[in-house]
């Protein structure tokens, strides 16, 4: 119990306002708004601890996103190591300098009724063919860094391993042979056969311009290989032989 600081009557500690003469208590009412004062800044203190938990929560969730960011980053970046270090492909409508990459490439197996081209363009038209072959044999064809695309069909296997297919480097059958690689340069004869063709070749572009002689012929056959020839193509011409 408390004094009425105006009539002096006894009144309850909290009554704000004196019941017999209804006068208000100021001491109370101070008090009261020093209650609420403190009430509001504790709230307000509660509210900052609150944010600055939940930032730090968030920083931390932002660090872990990040970091797995980064390791995404990194792995993107980093090239993906390969087993193979011979480039290859297999049979279809290939675009230079994305599916595949300019280079040397041959079939190391011989395959029925292959089909290939080097193509300028993929209008399908005669016009944007710059060489193409058919062949049963191993073939060999060095795509240019200019050309567009490249086909191929009932192919198999086109690798820039192009290591020797032979095993006896002074007599082969049908096929494109890479000279000093697959065969030894020299004096050759063939065993004969119906309309046999054979090129000593100066690169293997399959153009005109790198064929250094052809022939075609139904009879034995006697051809020098050089030195500074490149390849060597046999079709329908049975087995060549290095002569003594």
């Amino acid at each position: 119990m408390k004094k009425c600081k105006s009539c002096q009557m006894e009144i309850d500690d909290k009554a704000s306002i004196c019941p017999h003469c209804r006068t208000k208590q100021k001491g109370q009412s101070l008090l009261s708004c020093q209650g609420i004062f403190l009430g509001v800044l504790v709230l307000c203190v509660l509210f900052v601890v609150a944010m600055i938990g939940g930032s730090k929560s968030s920083s931390s969730t932002s660090t872990d996103s990040t970091g797995i960011q980064r390791d995404i980053s990194e792995k993107v970046n980093t090239p993906t190591p390969t087993d193979d270090p011979n480039p290859h492909f297999t049979d279809g409508t290939h675009e230079v300098g994305k599916d595949i990459q300019p280079g040397t490439y041959r079939t190391r197996k011989p395959s029925n009724g292959c089909y290939f081209s080097r193509l300028k363009g993929f209008s399908g038209s005669l016009s944007d063919i710059i060489m193409n072959e058919n062949t049963d044999t191993p073939a060999i064809v060095t795509i240019a860094v200019s050309d567009a695309g490249f086909k191929s069909s009932n192919c198999g296997t086109w690798t820039q391993d192009v290591s020797a297919i032979t095993t006896d480097k002074t007599t082969f059958t049908d096929g494109m042979y890479i000279v000093g690689t697959d065969i030894e340069p020299g004096k050759y004869k063939n065993s004969g056969s119906d309309g046999c063709y054979y090129s000593r070749l100066a690169n293997f572009s399959g153009a005109l311009g790198g064929i250094i002689m052809n022939e075609n012929t139904d009879e034995p056959a006697i051809i020098t290989i050089a030195t500074s020839d490149k390849g060597f193509k046999s079709s329908r011409c049975g087995t060549w032989t290095k002569m003594n």
